[in-house]
């Protein structure tokens, strides 16, 4: 599975916090086919998952995710880390 090293960066809008967003630049999104909603997979110390939105404009081409402090945490990374993001993997529950 295609993953990308992208560095962390905080989230610019007040209304990306606390929703679980991650926002990357469109040509990232593509290069590991997800798109607009899915969820990935950011790996820094640990693995956490969130969903996917695009990049503001100002912000392409940079290479960076921007995520809030409790998706930072989660993953155990802090703001200029370098985290892995690929598209995460659903898997069949056992039970429910």
């Amino acid at each position: 599975m295609k993953e990308v090293q992208l560095r962390v960066a905080e989230a610019r809008q007040q209304r990306d916090v606390g929703r679980g967003i991650a926002r990357i630049d469109s040509r990232v999104m593509d290069e590991i086919g997800v798109t607009v909603g899915d969820i990935i997979e950011i790996e820094g110390k640990r693995k956490t998952a969130a969903r996917v939105w695009p990049a503001y404009p100002e912000d392409r081409g940079l290479d960076i995710i921007r995520i809030d402090g409790w998706i930072r945490k989660n993953c155990g990374a802090s703001l200029n880390d370098y985290v892995k993001v690929r598209k995460a993997e659903a898997k069949e529950a056992s039970y429910v």
